[in-house]
């Protein structure tokens, strides 16, 4: 598809999102996933429901009847419904803008003239109660498959989202520093992600390095494919489901390590940033002087924690510290900024 459209070329809905996908497509600072799922809902929901209406004729009650109703009589759901009309709005405001289109008909237009109800969000189906049975299971299936097993661990470990994690590098992590770098191209916040490694990571490391078959040893890529590419986020949620049961997804590892930092005593803007929430202007100045060092001690805790439930089978060091043990006695309570 071509990006390039005259002026008064972009004559129907079509003809507008098509040309701002491929926009989407060629912008580097777009992340895969992101291009990935906003093709999905431009070719299988909106261009077949609304791609023949001109944009002259596009309104209301047009929306409602060819694409509202319809998808929600094929039982999509309120989360689904948002993003085709977040697409809709960005490609027409884009149009608009370069003086592709006259007139902008979804100006006034959002999900809100359609809301069927506020959107919920997903319930986790994992609880601090599951933990001690998750980590046992994970680090056995790690301890059999090293290289099918450390996906679900170091997200268990350290929060992170499932794309993210698909796309880490070796040259992204320092064994020396003992650090790990998301870059920002990978992130849905958009800025450098940087966590901190602990004894227990590092060790999982080089257990995992040493069971790669040699041909992907040599590729770039922590979660290395045949034929040189990553692990894609297909193939991983089939993992995800395979492992699970079908009882739980990766997501549900993020909150629940989101969840178990709050029991730890882990101040809530330091949990918040070690799973890459962006957290306004007043929060990161506030986390700017010892943001790395207090990152590096709840996920110390956390990890000493995962410890007690099973953590060191998988990477063979003694189990630290009892992580409860750790928890100040001022845990939760904001410092001081300065």
């Amino acid at each position: 598809m071509s990006g390039r459209k005259a002026a008064g070329a972009l004559r129907t809905v079509g003809d507008v999102v098509v040309w701002w996908l491929a926009r989407v497509e060629q912008n580097r600072a777009t992340s895969e996933s992101y291009k990935r799922s906003t093709r999905s809902m431009v070719r299988k929901n909106i261009v077949p429901a609304v791609g023949k209406v001109l944009v002259t004729k596009l309104d209301r009650r047009v929306l409602d009847e060819k694409l509202v109703w319809p998808m929600v009589q094929d039982g999509k759901k309120a989360g689904t419904l948002q993003k085709a009309f977040q697409a809709l709005r960005q490609a027409f405001l884009l149009a608009e803008q370069t003086g592709r289109i006259k007139a902008n008909p979804m100006a006034s237009i959002s999900y809100k003239s359609f809301d069927r109800g506020r959107i919920k969000s997903k319930p986790a189906r994992l609880s601090r109660v599951d933990l001690p049975e998750l980590v046992q299971h994970l680090s056995a299936a790690f301890d059999r498959d090293p290289v099918a097993g450390l996906l679900p661990l170091m997200m268990l470990a350290h929060g992170t989202r499932l794309s993210e994690t698909l796309q880490s590098e070796w040259r992204h992590v320092s064994l020396i520093e003992r650090l790990w770098v998301l870059p920002e191209l990978n992130n849905k916040s958009r800025r450098q992600h940087t966590l901190p490694l602990t004894p227990q990571v590092i060790a999982l490391l080089a257990r995992y390095r040493q069971a790669l078959p040699d041909a992907r040893c040599s590729v770039g890529w922590v979660f290395p494919v045949r034929g040189g590419a990553h692990l894609s986020a297909t193939s991983a949620s089939a993992m995800f489901r395979a492992i699970s049961g079908g009882r739980w997804s990766s997501h549900d590892l993020r909150k629940l390590m989101r969840d178990c930092l709050a029991d730890l005593g882990v101040d809530y803007f330091i949990g918040e940033r070690l799973i890459n929430h962006t957290l306004g202007k007043t929060a990161e100045t506030y986390l700017t002087r010892d943001v790395m060092d207090r990152c590096r001690e709840a996920l110390e805790r956390w990890h000493a924690r995962l410890d007690e439930c099973g953590f060191s089978l998988a990477h063979g060091l003694n189990s630290a510290a009892p992580a409860l043990s750790q928890v100040p006695a001022n845990a939760g309570a904001v410092r001081a900024a300065g």
